[in-house]
């Protein structure tokens, strides 16, 4: 699996910025494409029920603004081009009340292989105030969403933890084998056992995981026994142990963490290298 074309939610910050880095990393193959979306978010219609009289006002002011940010999508297309050669780039503006869907339909309609969200803020204490949750979009969308932090800016992939449990995960396995096409990495497996576990299933996932990514590269790899506590909190402790540059979990069950269901990369520092990859649609099978 590679990474062939990706979408990138812009929003003219450092968030952007991040994203395009981490985005040219990763995109490879005969034609690589980044697509750039902005979406600004659209008042419902509603609301102008009350205020017609001011609908030919609003109207202009989006001509003009579209305008502008067409050309701020364009710098970024250029400074796209400035860092790499060959990598064929679009964008688009959508306007929508609800930004994760806007960006969820965008990635289906390029047929997106990923999308990069840069983010340097967190709503650690209010989780719903976030209008983009990367693993819902993941898992909504179908496609594998990287959360990137400003402190991974000038950092490449080389300490990737992935965790796994009774059932083998060819998604992440997959994903695994296209990266190890760029890039020279250590693969920390975190084998999650629960209590009803069968060890035996166990032990059957761990040594088909570590064949099918042995068979393709000379990359190292380990793995360590995780019995669950707090399950999220603990691997995200493991990740900073290794000093982890991505972390590749499942969307829902290895990424809610807290009470409040927060996305794990909400425990991420801004200054964190750490990526987090939620994969998307996965025929889990058993192992």
């Amino acid at each position: 699996m590679s990474f062939n074309t990706i979408l990138i939610p812009v929003d003219f910050t450092v968030n952007t910025r991040v994203a395009i880095t981490k985005g040219i990393q990763l995109c490879e193959g005969a034609n690589p494409e980044i697509h750039l979306v902005h979406v600004t978010k659209r008042i419902s219609s509603g609301i102008f029920v009350y205020y017609q009289h001011f609908a030919n006002y609003f109207n202009s002011e989006n001509e003009q603004g579209n305008s502008r940010l067409k050309e701020r999508l364009q710098e970024c297309a250029g400074y796209i081009a400035e860092l790499k050669n060959g990598i064929i780039t679009s964008y688009s503006i959508s306007h929508s009340a609800m930004v994760e869907k806007a960006i969820a339909e965008k990635a289906g309609e390029i047929a997106a292989d990923l999308i990069v969200i840069g983010k340097n803020s967190q709503h650690s204490l209010l989780p719903f105030l976030n209008t983009v949750v990367p693993s819902r979009l993941a898992k909504h969308s179908g496609i594998s969403v990287l959360t990137v932090k400003p402190g991974a800016l000038s950092s490449t992939l080389k300490t990737v933890v992935v965790p796994i449990n009774s059932r083998y995960s060819e998604k992440k396995v997959d994903i695994i084998n296209g990266l190890k096409k760029k890039f020279y990495l250590n693969i920390r497996l975190l084998l999650i056992v629960e209590r009803d576990d069968d060890p035996d299933k166990l032990q059957t996932s761990l040594v088909n995981t570590c064949r099918m990514l042995k068979n393709r590269s000379l990359d190292t790899i380990s793995y360590e026994i995780l019995h669950v506590g707090k399950k999220n909190w603990d691997i995200l402790s493991y990740c900073r142990k290794v000093d982890a540059d991505l972390l590749i979990v499942h969307p829902g069950t290895e990424t809610k963490i807290g009470w409040l269901n927060k996305h794990i990369s909400d425990e991420l520092p801004v200054n964190s290298k750490t990526q987090v990859l939620a994969v998307g649609q996965d025929n889990l099978s058993l192992a």
